[in-house]
């Protein structure tokens, strides 16, 4: 599946951002060029998740691995083109998923363990995959209950399920890539089978602002120009030890850490689910160089002496943040007291990919909060969001807009929508809002979003998706949610409740009835507001930030 125009295509490989790499071309010549080296390390509490135990694989061992995933792949009837919609924690089978469709053309469709059947239903009903590839247990659970009875309710296509775990219903894919890999199997289908980087690898999901979820194609070029920008934008050396603590469904651990590994050819370190001990103790024991961490942990840390006689950062180079505003003396205290230089991010799925390192800005004040316009991948303009007007003027607030070769070419399936998102001229409207700084006109400031999105421990969370569930509640009348502000999550969700008569909502209601709508748990809010009536605008839109506003006001 090809989902770049032939110009765009023309354009990108005569700047020589594109070519005819792909992922798995970047691990082989690592695997050849440092074969016992280690490549890739599961997480120590594996066994409590999923009851294996923890992997540590060298280049040729991990080679293996995914050869033996390649060859079961196809005898299993996985081609080109074949929509996997994968649903597994980070585990270092997971990579072998990854890595194998890559090599044999198919495409992965990674969604968050937390999905249950509420968002299943929507992305499978969209996606029709041909497979589901999950595992057998989750933290003692049945993962694939949920799955099971998310098809029953199903007509458009019914999958076929793989899981890594023993199961009576379904292909253990453990003991599928037990037997030694097919190879005369793997070479006369490749033969055969005409895979192009431009070819589409992956269709990850934003939860987006209309509360049903939207697909983003994205082609093995369209990475590998995301990743190299995080690569040389972090100064990751070659063969350093990365620590990824996000699950591999988006831009912050694919773009930010899996691309990352195969460009350097040094150590992935998993992590899964975030676990403030274990992830402390990963950074010891591997001797951890570069990590991700959000923006409201590493302002705990800093703040929390007892917490920093846990941590040992004395292998660490950088740290990489975002998806908020960084504080300036958060970026100055790691500094000055660990001499850790933290970069920040600021991306999307569908390819913003701006950072602010030491070789961008050597100033706190600007590291936390502005992005350097130049870039050598993206084309980038401010517009005014009421002329459509291109914004020259510094401190003048408009939509950011961006095309280049690692922006994504339309939402999957949704033609109508890719009009209104896309500009005449190719560029994407991202909906969020920035300036051009006024003291130094070379960079861009953020200062907001024109879309409502919260965003709670790294995960986009549509406040209309859950406005609509909330107000479909018999005992109320109407409702809506807001952000307020948490140190360790960044967000979290209050509700605004208006009873109907006759009734009075509490928060333990609210949870019980979100749950059995079987919605993620990371949706769910952890605030009940009582109101009396929403406040609304001239056309009766609910107006969210006055909501936000009495969460602040409330301390």
């Amino acid at each position: 599946m090809i989902t770049s125009p032939k110009s765009n295509i023309e354009k990108y490989t005569q700047q020589g951002l594109w070519g005819e790499r792909k992922l798995h071309d970047l691990f082989y010549a690592n695997a050849v060029r440092n074969p016992d080296a280690i490549a890739l390390v599961d997480a120590p509490n594996k066994v409590d998740l999923m009851g294996y135990a923890p992997l540590r694989l060298s280049y040729s061992e991990l080679r293996e691995k995914i050869d033996r995933m390649t060859s079961a792949f196809l005898q299993l009837d996985i081609k080109k083109d074949d929509i996997l919609l994968v649903q597994m924690p980070n585990i270092v089978e997971l990579v072998y998923v990854y890595l194998a469709a890559s090599r044999i053309g198919a495409i992965v469709s990674p969604v968050a363990v937390q999905y249950k059947q509420h968002e299943l239903t929507d992305i499978i009903n969209v996606l029709l995959p041909k497979v589901i590839i999950t595992v057998s247990q989750l933290k003692s659970e049945n993962f694939t209950v949920h799955i099971i009875n998310t098809l029953k309710h199903i007509d458009s296509c019914q999958p076929d399920i793989l899981v890594w775990g023993e199961n009576n219903d379904f292909t253990d894919l453990y003991q599928t890539i037990s037997l030694p890999s097919n190879v005369e199997l793997i070479e006369e289908y490749l033969e055969i089978t005409d895979i192009s980087a431009n070819d589409i690898l992956t269709i990850c999901w934003t939860s987006g602002t209309e509360g049903l979820p939207k697909g983003i194609p994205r082609s093995h070029n369209q990475w590998l120009v995301t990743g190299s920008a995080t690569y040389q934008g972090n100064q990751i050396r070659e063969g350093e030890a990365l620590l990824n603590p996000f699950p591999f469904i988006n831009m912050a651990s694919i773009g930010g850490l899996f691309l990352t590994w195969l460009y350097s050819g040094g150590k992935l370190v998993l992590h899964h689910p975030l676990d403030l001990p274990v992830f402390l103790r990963q950074i010891v024991e591997e001797e951890i160089e570069y990590t991700l961490v959000p923006p409201a942990l590493l302002n705990t840390i800093l703040k929390n002496e007892q917490l920093q006689k846990m941590c040992d950062f004395s292998k660490i180079r950088a740290i990489g943040s975002g998806s908020t505003p960084l504080d300036a003396w958060m970026v100055d205290g790691y500094k000055k007291q660990y001499d850790i230089e933290v970069v920040n991010h600021f991306g999307s799925n569908e390819g913003v990919s701006f950072l602010c390192g030491p070789s961008h800005s050597n100033t706190a004040e600007q590291r936390a909060s502005l992005f350097p316009r130049k870039s050598d991948i993206l084309e980038s303009q401010i517009v005014d969001t009421k002329t459509n007007q291109v914004i020259s003027t510094p401190g003048k607030e408009g939509e950011l807009q961006i095309r280049g070769g690692g922006v994504f070419d339309g939402y999957y399936k949704l033609p109508e929508k890719n009009k209104q998102n896309f500009t005449k001229d190719g560029y994407f409207k991202t909906g969020d809002l920035f300036v051009i700084d006024e003291t130094d006109h070379s960079y861009y400031r953020f200062v907001g979003r024109s879309k409502d999105i919260i965003i709670r421990g790294g995960m986009n969370i549509s406040p209309v998706e859950l406005d609509s569930l909330l107000c479909a509640h018999e005992q109320i009348a109407e409702a809506a949610v807001a952000s307020y502000p948490c140190e360790i999550m960044g967000e979290k969700i209050a509700a605004f409740v208006v009873s109907k008569e006759g009734y009075d909502v509490d928060l333990e209601n609210i949870v019980s009835y979100l749950k059995k709508c079987e919605i993620a748990n990371y949706k769910i809010p952890e605030k009940l507001v009582k109101i009396v009536k929403l406040p609304r605008n001239a056309i009766g839109k609910v107006v969210r930030f006055e909501l936000a506003k009495q969460l602040v006001d409330e301390g």
